[in-house]
C-alpha cells in the first residue's frame, strides 16, 4: 500500500493491524490506540501529518516505521501542496473569524477532574451572542457536542494543534433557541418503580456493562458499541457515575428507550431498550 502524510490512521490499521504496534511504539501519545474503543473514534480523524504534530515528530519517523511493515512511501505528494489543502479545508466562518467575537471555553480541567462540562457549554452558548463563535478547548474532539449542535444548525470546524489539544469551533447558522435543547430531568418515583419492573421484565436477556472509571469519551462510545450489538429483545443496563447528557439525544436519534435510576452521587443507572 503506498502511503503519504495524508493517509489516515485508520487507513494504516486496515491494511496491517501491526500498525498500531508500530505507532504506538513511537510516542506514548499514541498508546491509545491499543485500546480498540479509542482506537475507533480517533483513527478515522487522524492523519500521518496530524499524528506527527499530536506527537511532536517527524512523518519521516512515521515512514520509517511503517517501511518496515512493507508501506511504500509516495514521495509524489509535496508538503507544499498538503499545506494548500489543509488551508482550503478551513472554512469561511473560522477563516473571517472576529477574535473579539470568540467566546472561549476550556473544558480540560472539568474531564480531568471527572466533571461532565455539558451543562457549563450549554449555559456558555444561552448567554452568548448570536454573532459569536464558541471555542472549545479539549483534549479530543467532542463528537457527541457536535453532533448535538449540527441538528440546532449550528457550524463546525476541529483542529488539532502541534501540542495535541483539540481546538473545536462553533457557529450558529440560524436562528434556532439554544434554550430548546432537552436536558435530563430528575426522575419521579413512579419512574424508579418502572426501572425495577422493567429490569424484571428483562431478566436473562440483560447485557451489562460498567463504564463508571472510563475517561470521556469512552464511556458514550462503549454505550453506543454495545447498542450497536444489542439483540433484539434485549436491553442494555449501565452503571454510570454520572447522567450522560450527551447520550440521551443520540438515543433518541436512534429509537432507543431510556430510564434512568440515580442510586447515590457517582453511581448512576440506565437501562435501555426498544
Amino acid at each position: 500500500m503506498k502511503i503519504s502524510e495524508h493517509t489516515r490512521i485508520s487507513e494504516l490499521i486496515k491494511a496491517n493491524p501491526a500498525s498500531i504496534d508500530a505507532i504506538s511504539s513511537i510516542n506514548k501519545h499514541f498508546e491509545k490506540l491499543r485500546n480498540p474503543i479509542l482506537r475507533r473514534v480517533l483513527a478515522p480523524r487522524v492523519c500521518i501529518a496530524d499524528a506527527a504534530k499530536i506527537g511532536g515528530c517527524s512523518v519521516d519517523l512515521f515512514f520509517k516505521k511503517l517501511e518496515d511493515l512493507g508501506f511504500e512511501v509516495d514521495n509524489k505528494v509535496a508538503v507544499a501542496k498538503s499545506t494548500e489543502s489543509a488551508i482550503q479545508t478551513i472554512p469561511d466562518f473560522v477563516k473571517k473569524i472576529d477574535a473579539a467575537k470568540i467566546t472561549e471555553l476550556d473544558v480540560r480541567t472539568d474531564l480531568a477532574s471527572g466533571n461532565d462540562p455539558f451543562q457549563k457549554i450549554m449555559a456558555v452558548l444561552k448567554q452568548m451572542p448570536v454573532e459569536n463563535t464558541l471555542l472549545i478547548i479539549n483534549t479530543f474532539e467532542p463528537v457527541p457536542l457536535i453532533n448535538i449542535l449540527n441538528k440546532k444548525g449550528f457550524k463546525h470546524f476541529t483542529q488539532i494543534k502541534p501540542d495535541g489539544i483539540v481546538y473545536t469551533y462553533l457557529k450558529q447558522a440560524n436562528s434556532k433557541n439554544v434554550n430548546s435543547f432537552e436536558t435530563f430531568e430528575k426522575p419521579s418515583n413512579s419512574d424508579v418503580i418502572i426501572f425495577e419492573q422493567l429490569v424484571k421484565k428483562y431478566e436473562g436477556k440483560i447485557n451489562e456493562v460498567d463504564v463508571r472509571d472510563l475517561e470521556m469519551p469512552l464511556p458514550m462510545v462503549t454505550i453506543l458499541q454495545e447498542l450497536e450489538s444489542l439483540a433484539a429483545g434485549w436491553a442494555l443496563f449501565i452503571h454510570h457515575k454520572k447522567v450522560p447528557q450527551f447520550l440521551l439525544p443520540e438515543l433518541s436519534e436512534r429509537n432507543f428507550t431510556y430510564l434512568i435510576k440515580e442510586i447515590a452521587e457517582g453511581d448512576v443507572k440506565l437501562l435501555i431498550y426498544r
